[in-house]
Order: C-alpha cells, then sequence, then structure tokens
C-alpha cells in the first residue's frame, strides 16, 4: 500500500484482525467465562457413571464428573477471546478466572475448616461437596492455566497464518491440545492413586477428553454465529475481507500541511494521536501517519451541518465542506490544551441536546475540528457530530 506521501511502498499489514480496544462486550464475555469456570469447579467434586458394567481391562465403564456439563464451554468461550481480541486479551481473562477460582477454593477450604455454628447440622455435608483436598485443587488450577494458554496459543498461531479464513481449524485445533493438556494434568495430578485401577483412570480421562472435543466440533455453528455477531459488534474489530474481494480495512486521511513540524507537535503533541509510522525522503518529504482510534466516513447533508453549526456555535454557514470530529474523554481539558497550542476557538464546549459535550475549534492546516465526548449514549450518529 502507498500514500501520497509516502517516500517508498508499504505494503497493507498482513498481520491478523483483532479487536484492538475491546468495548464493554470484552467485560461480558470475561464474565461468563469466568462464571462457567467456577460453576464447572463446584459440579467436578461429583463423579458420574456414564457407563457401567464393561470388562475390568478398561475400568469397568466409562466415566466422567459433573463439570462435564459446563466445562466444555469455558473452551469455547476461551476461543472467542482469543480469536477476536488477541492473546494479549485471552491470558488477561485466563488470570482473572485463576485468581477467581484459587479464591473460591481457598475460601472453601476456609470455611470447612471454620467451627459450625449453633444448630447447623452439615458440616459432613459441606466438607464432602465442598472441602476440595490441596491436591484437586493443585490439579484442577494447574491442568486450566496449561490448558486455555496453550488453547489461546494455538488460536492465534493459526490465525497469524490463515487470517480470517479456516475459522474451524483454530477452533477444533486449540481445543484439540488445549483440553488434551487440561485433562491430563487434572487427571493425573488428581486421581493417580486414588483409582482402583490405572484402567479406570484411563478410561475416566479418555472418556473425559473426547466428551470434550466433540463438543466443540458440535457447538460450531453456534461458535460461528456468536463470533460473526461480536466482531460485527466491536468496533476495533478490521471486517474480514469477502472471499476473494477486496474489502475496506482502514480510512485515512490525508492532509497536506506546509509547516510540517507545527502540525506534528499540534496532533500528535498538543491531541495526543499515536505516532504510526513515520518516513522520511528525497528533497525533504515528510509523512507521519498518526492513529486515531475508530475511523468512521459520516455524510450529512446541508441542513444537517447548518442544524450542528447552530447547536454548537450558534449560527449556520461555519462549516466548510470538511469537518474532522475527535472523541475525546474529557472535551473541555483537551479544548484548552490545542487552544494553547496553537489553535482557534471558534466555540467553547457546550452540552448539546443529545448529551454530548461539543467544542469547534480551527486548527492548521485550515482544518476545522469538533471535539466531543459523549455524557450518555442517546443520540444517533448523526446527532452527535
Amino acid at each position: 500500500m502507498t500514500t501520497l506521501y509516502a517516500t517508498q511502498p508499504r505494503r497493507a499489514p498482513s498481520a491478523p484482525s483483532f479487536a484492538t480496544t475491546p468495548s464493554g462486550t470484552y467485560a461480558v464475555i470475561v464474565a461468563v467465562f469466568c462464571g462457567l469456570l467456577l460453576i464447572s469447579n463446584i459440579a467436578a467434586t461429583k463423579t458420574i457413571t456414564v457407563v457401567d458394567g464393561l470388562p475390568e481391562f478398561v475400568g469397568g465403564g466409562i466415566f466422567t464428573d459433573g463439570g462435564a456439563f459446563l466445562f466444555p464451554l469455558t473452551y469455547i468461550v476461551g476461543d472467542i477471546l482469543a480469536e477476536v481480541y488477541g492473546l494479549r486479551q485471552a491470558k488477561r481473562a485466563i488470570w482473572v478466572g485463576f485468581a477467581l477460582g484459587a479464591l473460591a477454593s481457598l475460601t472453601f477450604l476456609a470455611v470447612g475448616a471454620a467451627p459450625p455454628g449453633p444448630g447447623y447440622e452439615n458440616q459432613e455435608a459441606f466438607l464432602a461437596v465442598l472441602g476440595f483436598v490441596p491436591r484437586i485443587v493443585l490439579a484442577s488450577l494447574s491442568g486450566y492455566l496449561a490448558g486455555q494458554f496453550l488453547n489461546a496459543y494455538v488460536v492465534v498461531k493459526i490465525k497469524e497464518r490463515t487470517k480470517e479464513r479456516h475459522l474451524w481449524a483454530r477452533l477444533i485445533g486449540s481445543t484439540v491440545v488445549g483440553e488434551f493438556a487440561d485433562t491430563m494434568l487434572f487427571c493425573f495430578i488428581a486421581f493417580v492413586g486414588i483409582f482402583p485401577t490405572w484402567g479406570g483412570l484411563i478410561s475416566y480421562a479418555v472418556a473425559g477428553y473426547i466428551y470434550k472435543v466433540l463438543v466443540e466440533v458440535i457447538m460450531l455453528p453456534v461458535t460461528y454465529a456468536v463470533i460473526r455477531a461480536i466482531k460485527r459488534r466491536e468496533p476495533g474489530y478490521a471486517p474480514a475481507l469477502p472471499e476473494g474481494g477486496t474489502g475496506v480495512r482502514q480510512m485515512r486521511l490525508v492532509v497536506a500541511v506546509e509547516n510540517y513540524d507545527a502540525a506534528v507537535r499540534f496532533y500528535r503533541d498538543g491531541l495526543g494521536l499515536a505516532l504510526e509510522e513515520a518516513y522520511d525522503g528525497e528533497n525533504g518529504a515528510k509523512v507521519m501517519i498518526l492513529g486515531a482510534g475508530r475511523a468512521t466516513l459520516e455524510l450529512s447533508n446541508r441542513p444537517q451541518i447548518d442544524m450542528i453549526d447552530t447547536v454548537e456555535v450558534g449560527r449556520t454557514g461555519v462549516s466548510g465542506k470538511y469537518r474532522v470530529a475527535f472523541e475525546v474523554d474529557d472535551a473541555a481539558s483537551v479544548t484548552d490544551r490545542l487552544t494553547s497550542a496553537g489553535a482557534e476557538l471558534i466555540a467553547p464546549p457546550t452540552t448539546t441536546p443529545w448529551n454530548s459535550l461539543n467544542a469547534r475549534l480551527q486548527g492548521p492546516p485550515e482544518v476545522q475540528l469538533t471535539i466531543f465526548t459523549e455524557l450518555a449514549t442517546t443520540a444517533s450518529p448523526a446527532e452527535r457530530s
């Protein structure tokens, strides 16, 4: 990819797409992930007979535990986190789950060790269900960490090669690897010497592993639909290119500046846009690419422009053909900073009827700016800018 002012050709980024600035959807997914983990850990205290009466060399039957109902879903949610948000955000969710799992285990141990109060007759039952022995806690947390980290790592590494294609390979491949590590660590740390025969232990581990992978395969259509919906909902996620097509991956505003250094000081240092790339070329050619978060293209007719001018400035005819709007956390402080950096104040921060705080500035090079902060989320995009 090249730009008008680039001094050498630049290829479009080949890295896989992830939501670089997670929205509130990420927090909801992490909450679901942790909830499934905690419920599964408690349910896993009960072993379940799936098939009984088999020969002794296979352990006499097929057994699992109560965690089999929900625990496979933690790997599906883990796939979603890694696929949409990348390895860093997936790791953050995994560590949160680990901390909550460890806290739950320690809490149950402490409560179980505390003397029962008057009239409480369920101490033995409580200890039988929630009195996790340290060995079980170690097995559970070790298997969880190894399995989930491997699951997220495999998703991201396969995505680096396949980009948006072959999602099924990422989902199944990661589960095959992650669930294997999780199942083997948990079963052998927790139950070596506990099961009466090695055949029973191996049957327990293999049955659980196959079941969890099958759940991933069966749930693929649902997982696909959820991932598509979240990708569309996340504003920071670059949309997948259509098969065989050329979709828009980025919108860039190219501005010709007479005083390059002054413009850099204003937009990079004053406004705080992030430096992404910069090039120097022959004959004094310079270009700097600054990141401004999410880019959108707003198309407004003249009555809409006049309405916005009236609200923000108090009169019509202020806006030219082009105006750049920046959403910031604190419009008032940013406006003060930019006027100190040389911007001309057209109109101070004003609370609009749609609950945003908008200011109008004239910045270099003859670029008119709207600086705004959302005070509520009840307005349409057309009303906000």
